[in-house]
């Protein structure tokens, strides 16, 4: 029996068909005298940070794959990173550890990930370490921190907005562990000008250990160790390795008999990993593909029963026996096995002891399925059924036998079995201790559970598990740990699809939270605009956007009609478009939809701003039905960044059916103290997701005077303080034709408290001006419905007839700002107060 054991796992997403994409892959040499990277085409030398290059003195110990970055010439590569997103495979336990990053990329692109990335605005980057059993979790985690801190300042790679994007780390089962510590040894070993890690997250890691069947490492050890079986001793070296040794529950460190559980602080999970995963410098997801019932999923006590014999008549000349068990009890038998040869060999082993862990509630392996495939074929190879033994004597044949091979037992009861248990995926804590150490592992159900914010319950900022709002819910037991969605026949299995879309959902939703900027009530990431919601539920799968469903494709299309104000000869065929910009509030496009727009589309844009006359500058968007304005819709204005590169902005429209019935035309509003601005890719896009939170309520009734900025939208345009009798006044004088100031609020507030706005001004002021809030322009302020008091008009104006609530947030009564607009010139508009009530 020479060839029993055929046993490889690939820990990480299992292989599938995927289609090509730009990409750049390199070699790693954290060893090197100064950490180094190649090309991977030529891993016999490698660049330095600076940029010099050197003969590699070590061998490459990460490979990474850069997918479709930004072109930057200037670095020597001739790529940039933007918002780089980590995906860290896992372990690949197998005796020659032959993965590649096509086959990472493969898996990933299965469920589009890549692409879903990608068009939401961040770099993919596939980190794949070249050995991941051999090399101990520590080791890799070191060169994982060397990488970030190379990636984070060099000349061959650029990272323009290191400090402002930051690193997103998600880590695939070991990947976790690795990509978890890895990041603790970076983020606080980095300097003030790193770029700092802005989430980490795992995909069904295993903080607190990973559980192989007892009877396995049992049954492996045997095959190895007691019959000598060569396949069986390269993969026991294997599981006695650091890289899987670290991760298992059950003890496989070599020469070890019994394989109980170990959870002492002497191992790094449940030692120096701990410090990592207590650390609080950044957010940490973590999500489980584990069920979490609050009990152990019904399954056979017994895996598989195997017995090939060779037999003469009723006589065995030869026997290879395999059963494995899941036993509950110190007393029972979770494996035995047996070698029989006549007159040459008989070996046999039983091992007693509880293997409840075997079943904790927790994502699954076909580990038994996998183990009884090989002996089987190890045991028809050794034992055939056309088998014979021919004695021979001086080089003569004497006379033959020939058996009759038969199976006495052939049976697989149960093929899978818990791999990655729910507790140790979501770092579970019970009583102050971890989870695994105690019954807690086994009971703790989902009814209840605190999963975004479970505060001491787990080391994370917020857990996902197989819950009752997953689609895998109710399936008798966990499905399989990065399970693939394609089948043998090549078909989808839906199930296990919009499983991994569930998670992913929970994972991106919970990115955008992050990303979210509550003092400036916008997402820094303007891509994450019309996807995502900082107010929603990762739980809600109703709230998943289209394009996690639909693998990262979003529907857009370019405008037929644009010119641009300070670019005469640019227009929508123009690829990048350059002006200077004035100072104050202009105009710089004019955009034509050619039909009405639709409601809840997103209007995006990119734009650089180089040479800023300031540290601020706002853009704003006004939908209009016609060409020459009137009866516009101004959208919320946003914050540009100004730092030289370009940066997308994000509008969405109102929702409200009917709502932008007759829309059709778009003006593009800057407002700054000038610089040079480069517009590119406008364009409008029909895949969105809508929202309908109500925002905060406003903080006072008094809207002027008060301490909102005041934006002046034309420099001929003056202000001044005035004494009317005794009163404080505001006098604005308008040179020019729908000049105008408006009250900035500093973001959306609800007005739904109150039920008019009452504007206090002077008489025989104001009769050509008209005061609205950003969203809707309506009627004018005029001597009309007013009563005197002293030598101020009081115009009181119902909320109802100024503020559409078919294209306000959350459709009720709720502003951005408040406008104040001349519709003649020389116009002259004193005011003292302006309240709602």
């Amino acid at each position: 029996m020479k060839k029993l054991i055929h046993l490889v796992l690939a820990i990480g997403f299992t292989l599938v068909p995927g289609a090509e994409a730009a990409s750049h892959d390199f070699h790693f040499f954290s060893n090197h005298s100064q950490p180094c990277i190649s090309d991977i085409m030529k891993p016999a030398q490698c660049d330095t940070r600076e940029g010099k290059t050197e003969i590699a003195n070590a061998a490459p110990d990460v490979r990474i794959r850069v997918i479709d970055p930004i072109v930057d010439d200037a670095a020597k590569y001739g790529i940039a990173l933007s918002r780089p997103f980590f995906i860290i495979d896992g372990i690949h336990l197998s005796t020659d550890e032959a993965r590649t990053l096509e086959q990472l990329y493969e898996e990933t692109e299965a469920f589009g990930i890549p692409e879903i990335l990608s068009s939401l605005g961040y770099t993919p980057v596939l980190v794949q370490f070249a050995q991941t059993v051999r090399v101990g979790l520590e080791d890799n985690a070191a060169a994982l921190s060397k990488l970030l801190k190379f990636l984070s300042d060099n000349t061959l790679i650029s990272f323009p907005n290191r400090h402002g994007d930051g690193f997103i780390i998600l880590g695939i089962s070991q990947g976790g562990i690795i990509g978890r510590y890895g990041a603790y040894l970076y983020d606080t070993s980095r300097k003030a000008a790193d770029a700092p890690v802005r989430i980490y997250a795992s995909l069904d890691s295993p903080h607190q250990g990973a559980v192989m069947p007892r009877g396995l490492i049992s049954t492996i050890d045997f095959w190895a160790n007691e019959a000598g079986v060569a396949s069986a001793e390269a993969f026991y070296d294997l599981i006695s390795s650091p890289g899987a040794r670290d991760l298992l529950l059950y003890n496989t460190t070599a020469g070890n008999s019994t394989y109980e559980v170990k959870t002492d602080t002497s191992r790094f999970l449940f030692g120096k990993y701990r410090k990592a995963a207590n650390y609080k410098g950044f957010p940490a997801i973590l999500l489980s593909q584990g069920q979490m019932k609050g009990k152990s999923p019904k399954h056979a006590n017994k895996y598989y029963s195997l017995n090939r014999t060779a037999k003469n008549g009723d006589e065995a000349w030869g026997r290879a026996v395999s059963e494995m068990a899941a036993t509950d009890k110190e007393s029972g038998i979770f494996s035995h096995n047996r070698v029989y040869e006549y007159l040459s060999q008989n070996t046999k082993k039983s091992q007693t002891g509880e293997a409840s862990h075997d079943f904790i509630q927790g994502s699954t392996y076909p580990f038994a399925r996998t183990i009884y495939n090989s002996l089987r074929e190890g045991m028809m190879e050794a034992i055939p059924d056309d088998m014979s033994y021919t004695f021979k004597a001086f080089g003569a044949s004497l006379y033959t036998i020939n058996f009759d091979n038969i199976w006495e037992a052939d049976t697989l009861y149960q093929a899978s079995s818990t791999f990655i248990p729910t507790a140790s995926a979501i770092d579970l804590q019970c009583n102050g201790d971890l989870a695994i150490r105690s019954d807690c592992a086994f009971s703790t159900s989902q009814a209840g559970f605190p999963f975004e914010n479970p505060g001491k319950r787990s080391t994370a900022k917020a857990v996902y598990a197989v819950d009752e709002t997953h689609p895998r819910y109710n399936e008798s037991i966990s499905g399989r740990h990065i399970e693939s969605p394609i089948n043998k026949d090549g078909s989808m299995d839906s199930t296990v699809l919009k499983g991994m879309q569930t998670e992913i959902w929970r994972l991106l939703c919970e990115v955008a939270k992050a990303d979210y900027d509550s003092v400036n009530k916008e997402f820094r990431n303007a891509k994450l605009i019309g996807m995502f919601s900082p107010t929603t539920s990762c739980m809600d799968l109703s709230s998943m956007p289209e394009i996690i469903a639909n693998g990262g494709a979003i529907q857009s299309r370019k405008f037929g009609y644009i010119r641009y104000d300070y670019n005469k000869d640019a227009t929508e065929t123009t690829k990048e478009v350059k002006f200077t910009l004035p100072s104050g509030w202009q105009r710089v496009a004019l955009i034509d939809n050619a039909k009405d727009v639709p409601e809840g589309a997103i209007f995006e844009t990119e734009i650089k701003v180089e040479s800023p006359k300031s540290n601020w500058m706002k853009a704003e968007l006004l939908l209009t039905p016609n060409k020459g304005g009137g009866g516009q819709v101004q959208l919320e204005e946003l914050n540009v960044v100004q730092d030289g590169d370009f940066h997308a902005i994000r509008w969405q429209m109102p929702t409200v059916k009917g709502a932008m019935a007759k829309y059709r035309w778009f003006r593009l509003v800057l407002n700054s103290n000038g610089g040079k601005v480069t517009l590119r890719n406008t364009r409008l896009l029909t895949t969105f997701k809508t929202f309908s939170e109500k925002p905060a309520d406003i903080g006072s009734a008094t809207l002027f005077p008060s301490n909102y900025k005041t934006v002046n939208w034309n420099s001929s345009t003056t202000i001044k303080q005035v004494k009317v009798g005794n009163s404080d006044a505001t006098e604005f004088s308008f040179k020019e034709i729908y000049a105008g100031i408006h009250l900035d609020f500093g973001g959306t507030f609800s007005l739904d408290n109150y039920k008019e706005l009452k504007v206090e001004y002077l008489g025989s002021t104001c009769r050509n001006s008209e005061i609205y809030f950003g969203t809707y322009s309506h009627g004018k302020v005029n001597l009309g419905n007013n009563s005197m008091q002293n030598e101020f008009v009081n115009k009181v104006l119902p909320l109802k007839d100024i503020i559409n609530t078919d294209v306000t947030a959350g459709n009720g009564f709720s502003a951005s700002r408040l406008t104040l607009q001349a519709l003649d010139a020389n116009e002259t508009c004193t005011i003292r107060s302006v309240k709602l009530q």
